[in-house]
Order: C-alpha cells, then sequence, then structure tokens
C-alpha cells in the first residue's frame, strides 16, 4: 500500500480525530471531528462542522488545519490540509450520507433540519502533507511513511471563498 491508501485505511478504521485549527493570535485549537475521505479527484476529505464564530475566525485567519489519528494498537495517521468551507451542502450532505456507517454517517442525526439549516455546513479538506505510522513499522525499526505535495507545485486550489456559505 502506498501512502495515501494506509492514510485511508488507518482513518477508517479509527473514524474520528483531532483536528487543530489556530486563532488570530497563532494560538492553536483542538476539536474531534468525523471527517470522511474520498479518493476521486485526489484525496480529500468532507467533514460536518457547525460554522461557530470561533471556526470561522480561525480559517479566515489560516485556512489550515492538521488531522491526527490514533488507535489503541498505536497506528497513527496525521493529515496537513489546507480547509474551506464547501458551497454546495446538498452535495457534501448526500457523499457523506452514500457511504457506510462507522466512516459515513446520516448527517440529519446532526441536523435535522437537513442540508439547508443555517446551522449546516462542511468543510472540505485537501492535504499538502500525510504521515502514517503503525506500531508494527515502529517496532521493526522502520520510518513512517510521508508523503508531500511537490516542492514548487501550488498549494490545492481553493474552490471559492473560504467565506461560510449562505442560503
Amino acid at each position: 500500500m502506498n501512502c495515501h491508501e494506509e492514510f485511508v485505511a488507518v482513518a477508517h478504521r479509527v473514524v474520528w480525530c483531532t483536528v487543530a485549527t489556530v486563532d488570530r493570535r497563532n494560538r492553536p485549537r483542538s476539536r474531534v471531528m468525523h471527517p470522511v475521505w474520498f479518493h476521486g479527484g485526489g484525496l480529500h476529505a468532507l467533514v460536518s462542522a457547525r460554522p461557530t464564530p470561533l471556526k470561522l475566525a480561525h480559517l479566515a485567519h489560516s485556512p489550515y488545519a492538521s488531522c491526527s489519528y490514533w488507535d489503541p494498537a498505536h497506528d497513527v495517521a496525521v493529515a496537513e490540509c489546507r480547509a474551506e468551507w464547501v458551497g454546495d451542502r446538498r452535495e457534501a450532505w448526500e457523499r457523506i450520507a452514500s457511504i457506510p456507517p462507522p466512516v459515513g454517517f446520516d448527517p440529519a442525526t446532526i441536523w435535522p433540519d437537513g442540508p439547508d439549516s443555517r446551522a449546516c455546513a462542511f468543510l472540505r479538506l485537501e492535504p499538502w502533507r500525510l504521515s502514517v505510522n503503525t506500531a508494527a513499522r515502529m517496532l521493526a525499526g522502520e520510518r513512517p511513511l510521508t508523503w508531500r505535495a511537490r516542492p514548487g507545485s501550488p498549494a490545492p486550489r481553493r474552490r471559492g471563498s473560504s467565506a461560510m456559505p449562505t442560503g
């Protein structure tokens, strides 16, 4: 398996991860979230996220997030990502709902009023660096698998504004 495949295998086995952003004073803030990773169109994740003033301010200041997965077997997967608010909430809703649990889930459990609820939002995460390490790899003295976007290549392109979509 390559780094992308191993990352997704760990992420989808663990399901929940710690996501960190930074505030306007560059102080980190962590929260537990449930990203769903997809391979189509390049590796990316969709994650449900209430558009709280804190999240809006953090991502307006720095549109990046760190996602860290850990399981009791000591397998670790980390994605350093560009994060942006998704404009088409209905499409994100349907994509997440189409994946079987526990990786996918029904967003109606969070937003019973559906994707048009003002409290409903999704983030798209596009990694620029991945790292995966398993307990077996560590015990064997092997280095973690890592992947980085090619040096000199542009950061993942933004698909619209980082401002929270309305509607």
